[in-house]
């Protein structure tokens, strides 16, 4: 944390901010433009935009581990954020703008591959920005930030986009990623010697994750709260990405219904996630993330059993307190488990876990609504009920997880890295 405390205001600030600014870049390509532009506007379907979504969020689980452990071992993560953000820009405002459809999909992989590994490099620099006092604060006013981003991404693209059509977002997108930023780029500092960019830093970082996989005994704890959370997470990123087609096909609301009910999902959300971040602080990670994952699984079972209007309102409205909850809590406790000096890397196989989850639970939703296509509504409550399942699951495996900061592989890692000079 910064010695003065208006740099630390300054570096607080700032790494919210990117809180933002990133939710701005998903909002806009994730939620909105990009999946309509590839429908309506380049006669594409549903399909090209699944695989093309799966396959960057492969690449990410699969190179997520590794670059968090490069990340480490350079101590330098301002500079990779940096990186990520400017290319994912560049990419995002070439969608469109070069070829067709096939040459927009490739931009498109390329771009949320690199968002998302910024996300590793952004969420390990929580460390830098606060300590574990104020850490759930910290969290909490981030992701507070992320959904006025999100309402920001929409007041101001859809101007444009019903000027000039859904391209016309994607450059401005590119340009407000990188402006709001650009605070935690410049301000945010970073203590201790940085690591030389040479092939023993690739090196070095790969025998530091093959040392964690070997050692996986040792770190029993991390991996079963990372078990946990790829199965919670599988049910909430599905629900997020899901809930207005059941609120239509279940619930029976017109789409500026459903999207109104969201909207209001997300302002109570903005508020309650201020008020997570104070609660993570007072009450620890671990506490507020059980009781967040139980108000999910119960509100997930009230969907499946409502049956009228009132009680789709009810059961959304009491959402958005509980919605944001996990995001804040479960990246702290992250912090309080991970051995010193391997944060990057474990926010990698965070990532990992949450890449994963964000593949296989649309999947299973997709698989479910198609074998029970003929049962109509019900097989929009059977695909609910079925996520469900995997949040009192994530639930349980939680529950044994212990709040203790593990220990490091480094010292495992020194003398083999030394041996290996000797030679």
């Amino acid at each position: 944390m910064p010695s003065s405390k208006p740099r630390a205001l300054l570096s607080t600030g700032s790494w919210a901010l990117y809180d933002f600014s990133d939710t701005i870049f998903s909002a806009s390509i994730l939620t909105f433009y990009f999946p309509l532009w590839v429908t309506d506007d380049k006669g594409g379907t549903d399909t090209h935009i699944g695989l093309a979504l799966s396959a960057s969020m492969l690449i990410v689980a699969l190179t997520g581990p590794f670059l968090g452990t490069l990340s480490d071992r350079l101590n330098r993560r301002v500079p990779l954020l940096a990186l990520s953000v400017v290319s994912c820009a560049v990419f995002t405002a070439l969608i469109g703008a070069v070829g067709g459809l096939t040459t927009g999909l490739l931009f498109f992989i390329a771009a949320n591959f690199l968002y998302q590994t910024g996300l590793i490099f952004y969420n390990s620099l929580i460390i830098n920005v606060s300590d574990e006092s104020k850490r759930g604060i910290v969290s909490g006013i981030g992701v507070g930030a992320g959904y006025i981003g999100l309402i920001a991404a929409f007041v101001i693209m859809r101007p444009i986009v019903d000027a000039q059509g859904n391209q016309a977002a994607f450059l401005p997108t590119a340009g407000l990623f990188i402006l709001f930023a650009l605070p935690l780029i410049l301000i945010v500092k970073e203590p201790g010697a940085r690591g030389r960019v040479d092939k023993t830093l690739f090196q070095t970082s790969y025998k530091q994750l093959y040392q964690t996989f070997k050692r996986a005994r040792q770190h029993s704890n991390l991996f079963r709260f990372l078990i946990g959370r790829f199965m919670y997470m599988e049910a909430i990123n599905t629900v997020t990405s899901f809930y207005v087609l059941y609120l239509i096909n279940v619930g029976g609301f017109e789409d500026t219904e459903a999207q109104s009910m969201i909207i209001g999902v997300v302002v109570i959300a903005i508020f309650a996630s201020w008020a997570t971040g104070f609660l993570v602080s007072r009450y620890g990670p671990k506490r507020v993330l059980i009781i967040a994952l139980s108000g999910w699984t119960a509100l997930a079972i009230a969907a499946v059993l409502a049956d009228t209007t009132w009680a789709f309102w009810a059961v959304a409205v009491t959402m958005g307190f509980f919605w944001a909850a996990p995001q804040i809590s479960d990246r702290v406790l992250l912090t309080y488990l991970s051995p010193n000096g391997q944060i990057g890397e474990f926010f990698g196989l965070f990532q990992m876990s949450g890449r994963l989850s964000a593949v296989i639970g649309p999947a299973l939703w997709g698989l479910t609504i198609w074998a029970l296509s003929e049962t109509g509504e019900l097989a929009y409550r059977i695909a609910l009920a079925n996520l469900a399942i995997f949040l009192v699951a994530g639930l349980l495996v939680l529950r044994s997880v212990k709040v203790t900061r593990e220990t490091s592989d480094l010292e495992a890692l020194e003398p083999e890295t030394s041996t290996s000079h000797t030679h």
